[in-house]
């Protein structure tokens, strides 16, 4: 059977066409598979580097905290143990409280005058028991200072008789009171009432008893 050239051209032409298709499918498909590829790489690198932030993020924030810790607790080992007793008086009238004043209300009590500024109360054996300090800066009455507030301090370490020196710590606070009709205040300056001293004087107490049985 033989075929005419129009028949072989439509021939040629139909398997042309046919190489044409199939050659487009087969590039169809491989750009979808590369794409496909490409999209799994950046999931992929996409999730490390995710994983790498927020990882480096946790180690960070454990090291802030360790750090945070560390220092937290050097202070607290590094901060020393006061257990000084003080009492405040504050006149809110005025400046009322002077080396001059202070020594005309102290006139029946035993002290002295120290070259720092400030008052040291001796007790019967003339012997150290507590200061009174200017409350306000620079913290003496030399050169006529005045003020307003007044320390009384009392070291309970440092002591030749403690339990005469803690009585005569609290009275001399409330006569000075009773002497410049002012506010008697603890060491936070908060108002002091007659239970709060009493509270006061049995902590003392208990803290001395406490010294005796740890050095017998």
């Amino acid at each position: 059977m033989l075929f005419n050239l129009a028949e072989i051209l439509t021939l040629l032409i139909g398997c042309l066409l046919a190489l044409v298709f199939i050659d487009g499918v087969r590039r169809a498909i491989r750009i979808r598979k590369n794409k496909l590829k490409v999209d799994l790489i950046d999931i992929e690198s996409q999730g490390a580097i995710d994983f790498e932030e927020e990882w480096q993020g946790y180690e960070n924030q454990e090291e802030k905290i360790e750090n945070e810790f560390s220092a937290e607790t050097a202070v607290e080992d590094d901060t020393p143990i006061s257990n000084l007793n003080i009492i405040h008086l504050h006149d809110d009238s005025g400046l009322v409280f002077s080396e001059s004043s202070l020594s005309q209300a102290l006139v029946f009590y035993n002290f002295k005058f120290e070259e720092k500024g400030y008052f040291t109360i001796l007790d019967s054996e003339n012997t150290p028991s507590f200061n009174i300090l200017n409350g306000k800066n620079p913290g003496s009455f030399s050169d006529s200072i005045t003020s307003d507030d007044i320390a009384l301090v009392l070291d309970p370490n440092n002591l030749v008789n403690p339990i005469e020196a803690f009585e005569l710590f609290v009275e001399v606070s409330q006569s000075l009171q009773e002497s410049f009709q002012c506010n008697i205040l603890d060491e936070d300056r908060n108002f002091m009432t007659k239970q709060m001293i009493e509270h006061m004087k049995y902590q003392f107490h208990e803290q001395q008893r406490q010294f005796l049985a740890s050095a017998s």
